[in-house]
């Protein structure tokens, strides 16, 4: 990964390590509270590449009703350059993790699953969008996410129906 200085400006302000943290916190966040327990590792992975990759983005159910499994079925472009994209991915999801955690958004658990703190992130990074902004939808899309992976079954499966492994 190349330092931040030397991160073209548009790589350096879509995947700084601040906007990915609170995208990964929301995602958590809704894992959460969907499934009552902390997002496992290795689903952090698949965040960022749904949720800052447009056409994927875009494309994504309005409702969690719309199951993963069955929305691959009928989006099978989705597929398509997803590995690598999540490949490359993986150092700018280590670094918000990194991010989130000295910042105090998201915690580790024993069990190694992420939880988010809350309240933390208004006192921290105070941040507000408008409603019609990229930023705003990368959150709210985050947020969809974490609630549609934790119906979406074991890690294993989930992985397997994006055709990746860990």
């Amino acid at each position: 990964m190349q330092s931040w200085e030397q991160r073209p400006f548009e790589y350096a302000n879509l995947l700084n390590p601040a906007f990915c943290s609170i995208l990964l916190r929301n995602a958590i966040k809704n894992y959460h509270a969907q499934k009552k327990q902390g997002m496992p590792y290795p689903l952090l992975f698949l965040v960022l590449p749904l949720v800052l990759h447009g056409s994927t983005r875009n494309a994504l159910p309005k409702t969690t009703v719309t199951k993963l499994h069955i929305w691959l079925q009928r989006q099978p472009e989705a597929r398509v350059g997803f590995g690598d994209r999540t490949s490359y991915l993986v150092p700018y999801t280590k670094e918000a993790l990194a991010f989130g955690m000295q910042t105090g958004i998201v915690n580790i658990c024993d069990d190694g699953k992420f939880t988010y703190v809350n309240g933390k992130l208004k006192r921290i990074l105070a941040v507000s969008w408008s409603e019609d902004t990229e930023p705003y939808s990368c959150c709210k899309k985050a947020e969809f996410v974490g609630r549609w992976l934790a119906q979406a079954g074991e890690v294993s499966t989930i992985y397997t129906m994006w055709g990746i492994c860990p």
